[in-house]
């Protein structure tokens, strides 16, 4: 288990002018709705498969989101940890992370919490008919994520009271450290780089080619997006200065893929030995002998835990049915197809109904053309 964040003492967060200003512009649907729709990041991850956007934010929003992470009370960031369960599609992990909200009773940090929630609520702006759940992140001396693809299933509760099963669509990671070095560790490298690009991403803007794929080093205020299934890990941090981050998940109705049960997967095989590795740098980079070595989960990869529960829908609408279909990635049969219910999961009615309407529209496309 990591031992708990430093209480910070602080000034309230009320009374904090670059929050007041993040907040206001965060608070105007108008605004955040202009600016996120700049961005077509579905046509950029075909493009490029792991996007990168630099100065997501507007710079004052991203001051007052790193000192929202900042303002945060020890006491009520969660400590998410699992052990390695390959038949559970767990990885070993155990790390700092919040959705924000209300505090728990008898806890502190409320108009912090509220304000991550405000931070948070503006991901969903970004692809407004998908679904989504965000996260607040806090990495540590010895924490890393191991290989892992980000397969996984959520639970999400519709406004009826139906819960429907999803899986993870679109990975999202946005970075709120400055003046971070790849020597700190905390760096995301992805597995699936060609050789080529791999080599050749050694520059000036913070990427560095490796062996293993092409390695990303944390910019301030800039944002990395990919499709999944996309294998990926972070380095071991080995600093004392923490790493701040958003991360998460547009999802899709249904069951995309099957998941990681620890056989019939040869890239996840390959990708377990690369953990290995990244166990060693861990325990190379302790100054402490006490620091945890940190892997993230299938559960809840790239930057957090496992996450029980389904997320809100207070401040989301249930997709639109063709919008969705029209964000199913093209010639990925192999990668994400539907498949039948998992054992003692919720039914996925919308999925089913979005599928049946679907095939419907083709017989009926079909019998035109032969008519």
């Amino acid at each position: 288990m990591p031992s708990r964040p430093h209480k910070k003492q602080r000034s309230a967060i009320g009374g904090d002018v670059v929050v007041r200003r993040a907040l206001a512009w965060l608070n105007s649907y108008q605004a955040v709705s202009k600016w996120m729709h700049r961005y077509k990041i579905l046509r950029l991850i075909e493009q490029q498969r792991v996007a990168i956007i630099d100065n997501f934010l507007p710079g004052h929003v991203a001051e007052g989101a790193l000192r929202i992470l900042e303002d945060i009370d020890a006491g009520q960031w969660r400590d998410t940890s699992a052990d390695d369960e390959t038949h559970k599609n767990n990885i070993a992990h155990s790390f700092w992370s919040l959705k924000g909200g209300k505090p728990a009773a008898g806890g502190q940090g409320g108009a912090a919490n509220e304000a991550l929630e405000t931070l948070l609520r503006a991901f969903q702006v970004l692809l407004p008919d998908m679904f989504s759940t965000f996260s607040a992140g806090r990495y540590q001396r010895g924490s890393h994520i191991a290989p892992h693809d980000d397969r996984a299933y959520t639970p999400v509760r519709l406004d009826t009271g139906e819960v429907i099963t999803c899986s993870r669509d679109v990975t999202c990671v946005y970075y709120l450290t400055k003046d971070w070095q790849e020597s700190m560790g905390g760096a995301f490298v992805d597995l699936e780089a060609p050789p080529a690009a791999a080599a050749a991403a050694a520059d000036s803007s913070g990427e560095q080619g490796l062996q293993q794929g092409r390695v990303l080093v944390p910019r301030f205020n800039t944002a990395v997006f990919f499709r999944v299934p996309h294998y990926h890990m972070v380095t071991p941090l080995t600093t004392d200065r923490p790493r701040w981050s958003i991360f998460g998940w547009y999802l899709q109705p249904g069951q995309l893929y099957e998941l990681y049960t620890g056989q019939g997967d040869e890239r996840q095989v390959k990708a377990d030995a690369a953990a290995a590795a990244a166990a060693a740098a861990a325990a190379a980079g302790h100054q402490n002998e006490d620091a945890p070595c940190v892997a993230d989960g299938q559960q809840q990869h790239t930057e957090g835990g496992t996450e029980q529960h389904p997320p809100s829908q207070q401040h989301q609408q249930q997709p639109h049915s063709a919008a969705v279909m029209q964000r199913r990635r093209k010639g990925t049969a192999s990668k994400q197809r539907q498949l039948p219910a998992a054992e003692n999961a919720p039914q996925c009615k919308l999925a089913q109904r979005m599928l049946a309407r679907l095939a419907a529209k083709h017989q009926r496309k079909a019998e035109l053309l032969h008519a």
